[in-house]
């Protein structure tokens, strides 16, 4: 392997480690880890990281999707919030990181991922019951869930990076 693709790689590895970053935000991490494993193929010709790996990387990329949305949506069912307040808090969630990631760097998109969730899930509960203690619950649960969302499609991000070194080194 001549120095130039070692460089490649490296710089591949590093960016992967970047998308972690964009997860926090609700952007697909794991989906440019993929795309990025797939050019760390085609850089080192293939061998290393074949179409095994890239279908596993694939399964655990949608396993990520899954795993957010069903971890995000239960947190406010847990504590009896219905199903329309647990999407709401999908919702605000994302919209709540995005909106916050602009006014305050780094910590912004988690305070609004987690402000976004409960406030969801509370707005709806509260509308839907007017009952303030069922409502503060239910946020509370969604940013909860939120967290969990977030933790999880981390930890499957990490694991398709680990995969993708484990193979290259």
């Amino acid at each position: 392997m001549s120095a130039l693709q070692i460089i490649g790689l490296v710089l591949v590895c590093l960016a992967m480690v970047f998308c972690l970053g964009l997860i926090i935000f609700s952007l697909p991490g794991t989906w440019i880890i993929l795309l990025l494993a797939v050019a760390a193929g085609a850089i080192e010709g293939f061998q290393k990281i074949n179409l095994a790996i890239i279908l596993v990387l694939l399964g655990l990329a949608i396993a990520g999707e899954i795993l957010e949305f069903l971890i995000g949506y239960l947190g406010a069912r847990v504590k009896g919030a219905s199903r329309l307040a647990s999407l709401a808090a999908i919702v605000f969630g994302i919209v709540g990181a995005v909106l916050l990631s602009g006014v305050i760097p780094i910590i912004g998109a988690l305070v609004g991922a987690f402000a976004g969730a409960f406030f969801g899930a509370f707005l709806v509960e509260y509308i839907r019951n007017k009952k303030l203690q069922d409502a503060y619950k239910s946020g509370i649960a969604a940013m909860f869930g939120r967290m969990g969302s977030i933790l999880s499609k981390i930890a499957v991000g990490v694991a398709m990076i680990v995969i993708v070194i484990y193979r290259l080194i």
